[in-house]
This record gives C-alpha cells, sequence and structure tokens, in this order.
C-alpha cells in the first residue's frame, strides 16, 4: 500500500468516493456538503487546486482512500484536512492515519496547526484524532433559515464596515473567536463577504460577517457583540442585516450559522429567529 499523488484517472476515482462518502454524516468530512455539484464546487474553491493536494490510498490498483488539504501560511499559519475518506472500515484501518500524515507533509513549514472536522457520529474519526494526540473542540450546531419572515427591521445604527473600523473590530474578532480561520483584515477587505458593524455613539459594539459559499448556500460565520453591550438587542440587529443579505443573495435560498451548544442565549436567539436545527459537527486540532 502506497499514499500517492492522484494521477489523472484516479482524480474521477477519488471525487466518486469522496461524493460517496459525504452522504453519511458517520463518515463525512463538515468541510464539505453532501450534493455532488456543490462538494465538487466547494472542493474547487480551495485556496490551492484540490487537484494538486489530493492524496490518495490505493489497494490492488484500486483507489481505496483519499484526502485533500488546504492551508493558509500567511496569516494563521493553519490548515484544514477535508477528509480523510475510505470505502470501508478495513481500509480505514489501513489508510486514515498515514491519509493524515500524508496530508499534513504537503504543508508549507509555516503551517504548524492542523484540523479535521465531522459530526459526531463520524466515530473512526474521533478514534483517529484521539491516535494522532489531537484534541477535539466543543461539539457544534449547525442552523439554517429559509426565510425572514417574522424578523425584525433592520436597525439604523447597523452598517457596512469600513476601514475606520478595522482596530476596533480586529480586538472583538480575536476575543470571540481565538485561532479562527479568516482574520478581521479579511472581513474587511474581502469584497465578496458581508460585513456590517452596529455604532453605540460612534463606537462598534458589535458585528457580523457572512458569505455566499461556492454551493450557493449563505453562511453567517461571525456575530459577536461587546460584552458591556450585550443584552441590548445588538445581536438581533446584526443577524437581521447580515442574515437578510446571505438570504437575498444566495441561490440557495438560506442562510447557515453554526454554534457551540453550550451557548444558551445565541441558540435562543436564532430559534427566536425561526433557525432549525440542521446538523452537528465536531473539530479536532493538532494543537491545544
Amino acid at each position: 500500500m502506497d499514499i500517492m499523488a492522484a494521477t489523472p484517472d484516479q482524480v474521477a476515482e477519488a471525487l466518486a468516493l469522496i461524493v460517496a462518502r459525504q452522504g453519511d454524516p458517520s463518515t463525512a468530512c463538515s468541510y464539505l456538503g453532501t450534493e455532488p455539484e456543490s462538494i465538487r464546487a466547494e472542493l474547487e474553491d480551495l485556496d490551492q487546486p484540490w487537484t494538486q493536494t489530493l492524496r490518495v490510498a490505493t489497494d490492488a490498483g484500486t483507489v481505496t482512500g483519499a484526502v485533500v488539504v488546504e492551508h493558509d501560511e500567511e496569516e494563521t499559519g493553519r490548515s484544514w484536512i477535508q477528509g480523510p475518506w475510505t470505502t470501508d472500515r478495513q481500509a480505514w484501518e489501513r489508510h486514515a492515519a498515514d491519509l493524515v500524515r500524508a496530508a499534513v507533509e504537503l504543508t508549507p513549514a509555516g503551517v504548524q496547526r492542523h484540523e479535521l472536522c465531522a459530526s459526531p457520529r463520524h466515530r473512526a474519526m474521533a478514534a483517529l484524532a484521539e491516535q494522532l494526540g489531537w484534541r477535539a473542540t466543543d461539539v457544534s450546531i449547525a442552523y439554517v433559515a429559509r426565510s425572514t419572515a417574522g424578523w425584525p427591521a433592520s436597525p439604523a445604527h447597523v452598517r457596512g464596515v469600513g476601514p475606520q473600523d478595522l482596530e476596533a473590530l480586529r480586538a472583538l474578532h480575536e476575543a470571540s473567536f481565538p485561532d479562527t480561520y479568516a482574520t478581521a483584515r479579511a472581513l474587511l477587505e474581502d469584497a465578496a463577504r458581508t460585513t456590517m458593524v452596529s455604532l453605540h455613539e460612534g463606537s462598534v459594539q458589535g458585528y457580523a460577517s457572512g458569505e455566499v459559499q461556492p454551493d450557493g448556500a449563505g453562511y453567517l460565520d461571525y456575530l459577536a457583540v461587546a460584552p458591556e453591550h450585550r443584552g441590548r438587542g445588538v445581536a438581533g440587529g446584526l443577524l437581521t442585516a447580515v442574515g437578510s443579505d446571505l438570504l437575498d443573495r444566495s441561490p440557495q435560498g438560506d442562510v447557515n450559522l453554526t454554534v457551540v451548544d453550550s451557548n444558551a442565549p445565541a441558540i435562543a436567539l436564532y430559534e427566536r429567529f425561526g433557525f432549525v436545527r440542521d446538523a452537528e459537527l465536531v473539530g479536532y486540532r493538532s494543537w491545544v
């Protein structure tokens, strides 16, 4: 058995394997969707060409395992390992750890932190992370909304983020989402994103940011309010403003988000806005 770069013929075989395994939470990677076209779109949107980072395991000439990796050396020093996927449990036992190690070896020297992500139902992924010595994050709940019915109007004190907000945005972003995958500057400068701030007497009291993903789904990945401004409806105003924009722009007509399952106030807010639970996920990290 060898872990190797995929040949052109093996790319199609590996993609078929990925699509098949993504259909079941007990074998899926949570970074990708479940439908063939969305999976293909998300792979094509990775920062590094996925066919170049694709590594496969073979048995008797047949692809029985696959993994893909994306990394960001310049700003976060992190990688996100898509997969691994195998044809069955026996192939998992033979190949999964080696596939992850092969993915890690593909990342530059400046990338020192790596992450896997899966549903809690993916027991084999949890066991693999333990074998590698990686730590599990808290369980997060994925929510989805497909309508703004019943949402309040967007408040006047919420506006698009500007360069003058960068320092305040950075302080709140880094305090609220340490070790995340996007920097405050990226939230400000990425033209594909919708990032808005809520102001109080001219100062930033909270922000929200999201984008329409390659598969056409709206995704609100950040919402935070400074501690001294919580309990005043700031989060709801930001959710209305950014969530409505994402719903309007989403070809799928939805907006998705995730929240740590212990964050009861946020869960209550999202469910009050009509978000419904869609899935659960947990990350496994090579750093504490």
